[in-house]
This record gives C-alpha cells, sequence and structure tokens, in this order.
C-alpha cells in the first residue's frame, strides 16, 4: 500500500460549498482536508477498493487521469465525495470546540435547528450523498464500461452494504440484492427500476 495520504484530495472545500451548501458564504475553513480526507477513506476507498482509490488519488495529484478516470471523476465521483463531506461536515459546522468545551456555533439573527430538524437534515444530506454513490457504482459497473476501469475491475471489492436508517446503521447480511447492489427486494432503490 502506498502513502495516498501525501497526494491532494478528490475535492476541494471551495467545490463542495459551491456545489452542495445552499449558502455559497459558507466559510471554507469550516471544511478541512482532515475531513475531506476521513470523508474519502470512510466512503470511497472502501467501494472502489484500495488499488483503485489509490491509482485516482495518484493520477489526480499529478494531473495525469485517463480519459475515463476523469469522466468517472468529474460527472459521478466528485459530486458524490461532495455530498458525502457535507455529511460529515455538518456537526463541525453546528459546534466549535473551544477551551471552555464544545459550543453551538450561531450568529446573532439565525437560530439553530431543533434535534429532530438537524437529524432530519443530516439523514436527507446522507440519502443524497447515497444516491450519488449508488449512481457511481452502477455507471461504473454497466457493461457499457467494462475495460474503462481495469483496476477496479480487476480488484473489485467485496461490498457487504451499509445504510443509515434515522440514526441507526443497519447491516445488510442477506444476498438478495436488486440490480444496484445496495438494497434488498424489501426496500425501496430509488434507482433500481424493478423496486
Amino acid at each position: 500500500m502506498g502513502n495516498y495520504r501525501q497526494y491532494i484530495t478528490l475535492v476541494s472545500p471551495a467545490e463542495v460549498i459551491a456545489n452542495v451548501f445552499t449558502n455559497e458564504n459558507t466559510d471554507e475553513y469550516l471544511i478541512s482536508n482532515d475531513i475531506i480526507e476521513i470523508t474519502e477513506i470512510t466512503h470511497l476507498k472502501p467501494v472502489l477498493g484500495l488499488k483503485f482509490y489509490e491509482e485516482l488519488k495518484l493520477q489526480n495529484n499529478d494531473g495525469t487521469l485517463t480519459a475515463d478516470n476523469q469522466e468517472l471523476m468529474t460527472y459521478f465521483l466528485q459530486p458524490a465525495l461532495e455530498w458525502l463531506v457535507r455529511f460529515e461536515v455538518v456537526n463541525e459546522i453546528q459546534n466549535n470546540s473551544t477551551s471552555q468545551g464544545v459550543v453551538e456555533n450561531i450568529s446573532q439573527f439565525a437560530r439553530s435547528l431543533t434535534p429532530p430538524q438537524l437529524s432530519d437534515y443530516v439523514q436527507d444530506t446522507y440519502r443524497k450523498a447515497r444516491v450519488m454513490l449508488n449512481d457511481m457504482l452502477e455507471f461504473m459497473n454497466h457493461s457499457d464500461q467494462s475495460g474503462n476501469f481495469p483496476t477496479y475491475e480487476t480488484n473489485k471489492p467485496n461490498i457487504n452494504p451499509t445504510w443509515k436508517n434515522h440514526g441507526i446503521i443497519m447491516y445488510e447480511t442477506r444476498n438478495d440484492y436488486c440490480k444496484s447492489n445496495f438494497y434488498n427486494k424489501e426496500r425501496f432503490n430509488p434507482l433500481c427500476s424493478s423496486c
């Protein structure tokens, strides 16, 4: 395993704010490169596999993305990663750690969300991120992409899907997935025409 942490992140804080935040005046310093790196390691590396994740990191860092990898990054991976970063950074934006403990970030003209409202916001952000991530995986695994991502195809991870349901992490243990490989037939998959 190479040191992929030495390379730049696959998206920048400015890109995340511009593409998935409703207020483009959000301070980009609230989204650190460490948060983006944690998001990549947590959500992307398991579905891409270590070797393909390292390939994308290296090519992105060096500006040598292949045409297929560039298409994947532009239209699928970066939009999914931006939603995933928004999901991971919500608590950092909502709260601030100080010498007096963890305090709530709130301006004099704003009102903080109630815990149920915040939970709804976080769950909706996560749902959107998963839709984008599933769309990326369906694109990569479609028959018309055969041979376009050889590192991924020869090192495909064995995914045991998990999902969040109102703050509870659910683990899929059955093998009767529908086409997206992330949903079973008893759950609705917005990306699957047979659900």
